[in-house]
């Protein structure tokens, strides 16, 4: 436990601050990546049965995940438009429903493993690799799945695959093998073969000037000339296994990394002139080292290249020479991981399959008085003596398969309520001594499961179905869940809905969605009315909280930006620039914390800091209204509404590693729940060991 002082303009900016390092998860290796040009989203699988789709139009953003079937993780994704398709080892070839999140087509091209698929650059036809050395072309046109071509079979598994830019060859990568194939035909028209049967070919990019690229279990990148079949250059970039290969829009630069070592290796297409002939090489540029484990993907989008593997970190770093400055996202899971019971220092925390009930920490008594007269410097602190340590009192598991997709406890620490995607539970939790109550009878049958659970202090409990958008309210009674109603959500919020927050008082709720609508309803008991959307804006909403005592909402944007709005006035009380924190460019926000002893001060978090902001004294809000409901959305920014350039300014920071969670403990007590990069890399095996020039 540490203290922060904060300084506010009515004076006692002094906060306790929990600091919870025990929340770990198991690092997700990533397995495959695809970016869409159209949609700016990158895809990306992982060990675990699941497909994130990040947004990338600002500030990287975990905006879905889409859950798979057990034991079916996916071995490669590819896009064509804003359509995305992917293969795994079960024999299927999946079309995804981004909207529903769920598949859309399916197909099971030779009932065998499959390993690879590329879509053509005119995005008429996709090419999967098969476990057995089958090659299959499918129509993907008039928006279905058809089956079209085999190709002759060939030995071994195919592990890559890529189309040429005409679309008219496919290029697969065997054990011992590159082939080139007539896409029409089905036939082979070259066959290189590398320096040992046995060497695997991992990786391959086929650039617009008919060169092949091949990465393999040697280290080994190969070029080779498809038209005569020829190699042009072979170097070994690495002891062993190049996994991943990507090369830029403009065909100039080339990005490679694997196994030993896990570095990421940069090349450059110059020009060399020997006496009065000049000739194109590729040569080595430069290096990043920014991982300890494995890479597994590579995508190179505009400057900046995206990579992951083993750790499951997804990482960005410029490709540029002097911009050396990376960004790591730890593979944490969607929507909220902590929630607090208030009354009695409750921390209930969610894990994949599991939940576990915490007790929050106390300081020694004689360190109230250290924390009541506090006089040092804006932004210092402190660590204090904990009279009691942290203490675990239940851990809950669910069996076989099942992921928890939401959780919470309530305020009084009387209930806990968890959902996976196929079913939800409530349980009944008693201290002195600790026991826990599942409820199995007379339970409405509205309990289903739930994307978003929420508490209220008037103990109620609010469920949010995802497939219709319903938001269903409960009472708690002493052993029972009564139903009260139903809030129909899907006529304002067609989408996912990403964040839902109720107010203090129960008298609005606010549901933010993927498509960046964000919709506001008014709560009089059982009867509920919409009464606004906020204007669209330009990015996705990353963070969304309430004032507890005033009918203002603070929502922060994938671009840095963060608004307040008045519900009662309709007008937009505050509103920042773009990346007015400059972490934000690497780092969206991904939580807001409000004080309800002085609503100038908002506290803000993203994966690696914890900063506190400050309203200027001299602002003064737009007279701006939105003076109905069915007010057109606006594609405009909201700085359209109030037109001022910056209304907080930065007063401090606190630096963490993988911050997930930050919320209010007391109106001075905060809790922070982060994880740092050695506990997550924990599990993994031992870093590989590079001897450098100089050491021993």
């Amino acid at each position: 436990m540490s203290n922060i002082a904060e300084k506010e303009p009515e004076g006692g900016g002094k906060h306790r601050l929990h600091n919870v390092r025990f929340y770990t998860i198991k690092p997700q290796g990533i397995l495959s990546m695809a970016y869409s040009k159209t949609s700016k989203c990158l895809a990306l699988s992982r060990q675990v049965p699941v497909i994130e789709l990040w947004n990338l139009e600002h500030t990287p953003y975990l905006d879905l995940v889409i859950h798979l079937q057990p034991d079916s993780p996916v071995e490669s994704l590819a896009w064509a438009g804003n359509r995305l398709f992917s293969v795994d080892l079960t024999g299927k070839l999946i079309e995804w429903d981004l909207t529903n999140l769920k598949p859309r087509y399916e197909h099971s091209p030779t009932g065998n493993a499959l390993w690879s698929l590329d879509v053509n650059p005119a995005e008429t036809e996709i090419a999967v690799g098969s476990e057995e050395g089958h090659i299959n072309i499918l129509s993907i046109e008039n928006d279905e799945i058809t089956y079209k071509s085999l190709f002759n079979k060939q030995s071994g598994r195919v592990l890559c695959l890529k189309f040429d830019k005409t679309g008219t060859k496919l290029v697969s990568g065997t054990e011992g093998f590159v082939r080139i194939w007539n896409v029409l035909k089905g036939t082979t028209l070259h066959t290189m073969t590398l320096i040992n049967n046995d060497v695997i070919v991992w990786s391959l990019q086929v650039l617009s000037d008919n060169t092949i690229i091949a990465g393999d279990s040697a280290g080994y990148v190969t070029f080779w000339n498809a038209e005569s079949a020829t190699q042009i250059d072979s170097s070994r970039v690495l002891d062993k296994n190049v996994f991943a290969l990507a090369v830029n829009e403009t065909e100039d630069r080339l990005v490679c990394s694997g196994m030993q070592p896990p570095l990421i290796r940069l090349f450059n297409k110059t020009q060399i002139r020997r006496e009065e002939s000049t000739s194109e090489r590729w040569i080595k540029f430069l290096q990043r080292d920014v991982h300890k484990h494995y890479v597994k993907s590579l995508v190179l989008i505009d400057d900046q290249i995206f990579s992951g593997g083993l750790d499951g970190i997804l990482t960005v770093t410029s490709s540029e020479k002097l911009r050396a400055k990376f960004s790591q996202h730890a593979p944490l899971l969607k929507g909220c991981v902590a929630s607090l019971a208030i009354s009695e220092k409750l921390l209930l925390l969610r894990y994949p399959k599991s939940l576990h009930l915490w007790r929050l920490g106390s300081a020694a008594s004689e360190d109230k008085d250290k924390i009541t007269g506090w006089a040092q410097s804006l932004g210092t602190s402190e660590e204090l003596l904990l009279k009691q340590p942290p203490q675990k009192l239940l851990e809950l598991n669910v069996k076989g398969p099942n992921f928890i997709q939401a959780s919470a406890i309530s305020p009084d620490a009387n209930w806990i309520c968890y959902s996976t995607l196929n079913e939800l539970r409530i349980r009944r939790l008693q201290r002195d001594p600790l026991q826990v109550h599942r409820l199995v009878e007379d339970l409405p049958k509205e309990l289903q499961p739930a994307s978003h659970i929420i508490f209220t202090k008037q103990e109620r409990l609010a469920l949010l179905h995802p497939q219709s958008n319903h938001l269903s309210w409960f009472d708690l009674k002493e052993d029972r869940v009564v139903f009260e109603y139903s809030v129909d959500l899907s006529d304002h919020c067609k989408n996912t809905i990403s964040h839902l927050v109720v107010s203090s008082g129960g008298d609005y709720l606010v549901a933010a969605t993927s498509d960046q609508i964000i919709s506001v309803w008014n709560l009089h008991g059982k009867q509920y009315k919409h009464l606004l959307n906020l204007p669209r804006h330009q990015a996705r909403t990353t963070a969304l909280s309430m004032h507890e005592d005033l009918p203002r909402m603070v929502v922060a944007y994938a671009n840095g930006q963060i608004v307040e709005y008045d519900l009662v006035d309709r007008k937009f009380t505050c509103e920042t620039e773009e990346y007015l924190i400059p972490g934000t460019r690497y780092y969206c926000i991904s939580g807001i914390s409000l004080d309800p002893r002085n609503p100038n001060v908002f506290l803000v978090h993203n994966e690696t800091t914890l900063y506190v902001l400050e309203r200027n004294d001299n602002f003064e809000p737009k007279e701006e209204v939105i003076k109905s409901k069915t007010k057109k959305l606006s594609k405009e920014k909201p700085s359209s509404i109030a037109e001022n350039s910056k209304s907080l300014t930065l007063k401090t920071k606190l630096l963490r590693q993988h911050l997930v969670h930050v919320s209010r403990l007391s109106p001075n007590e905060l809790v922070n729940v982060s994880i740092s990069t050695n506990n997550l890399l924990a599990p993994l095996p031992t870093p590989f060991q590079r001897k450098k020039f100089g050491t021993k």
